[in-house]
């Protein structure tokens, strides 16, 4: 509910003008961010964490975390998509599918290199599944910023993607620097989860400090 409200706010505020006074146009573009919703969960579910089996039945937190995370990033690949005015729904489409699949193509990439699947599944690992679901949520922001504004082209969307999201790197390797501490450290559970909960803040701050500085184009 609170991700389809935030959809919501920014259709209202930042679509194309001549879609956002159309009220069948409106219900059409929130059906889909329904359906984008649900799409980000079934990748999240292919990629290793499922809502039903590990969060409904299993009652995990870990879990539950990633799935915060990846809904809030999938939001933001979606609400981006709809900032700026385009030709039709088929540059929404574009700019939704490019950011979504960079958003879980990341989480697939740093899901393989530190098993994190099994961690937050099966080892119920709840600090693991903090981080890594604020690290979601803050590379939606990202990518969901890199395909907001006026549409021009194909090829300009394209560059200016990949001209505005490379800090997504920065968060990768930020992240995976992260994991080999946390790895390495012997601490207690309360004492990863304080150290999890300041990393949230770090990956908050820094993706809407960048956002807010490049502004959207």
């Amino acid at each position: 509910m609170l991700c389809t409200a935030v959809i919501t706010v920014v259709f209202l505020t930042w679509s194309s003008p001549d879609v956002r006074s159309d009220s069948e146009w409106i219900a059409l573009y929130l059906l889909g961010g329904v359906v984008w919703l649900q799409l980000g969960l079934l990748l999240l579910s292919l990629l290793g964490v499922a809502v039903r089996e590990d969060v409904v039945e299993r009652q995990n937190p870990a879990a539950g975390w990633v799935v915060y995370g990846a809904l809030i990033g999938t939001t933001f690949c979606y609400a981006g998509s709809n900032v700026g005015s385009g030709p039709g729904p088929e540059v929404v489409l574009f700019c939704a599918v490019l950011s979504t699949t960079f958003l879980f193509g990341f989480w697939l990439l740093f899901e393989r290199i530190f098993g994190l699947a099994d961690r937050i599944t099966i080892e119920r690992d709840e600090s693991a599944g903090i981080r890594a679901g604020a690290w979601m949520a803050s590379l939606g922001l990202i990518f969901g910023a890199a395909v907001a504004g006026d549409w021009v082209s194909v090829g300009v969307t394209i560059r200016d993607f990949f001209h505005y999201s490379w800090v997504a790197t920065l968060f990768l390797l930020v992240a995976v620097v992260s994991e080999m501490t946390f790895k390495a450290l012997q601490t207690s559970g309360n004492t990863r989860g304080s150290m999890s909960v300041a990393l949230v803040f770090v990956y908050f701050a820094g993706a809407l400090t960048y956002v807010a500085w490049r502004g959207v184009h």
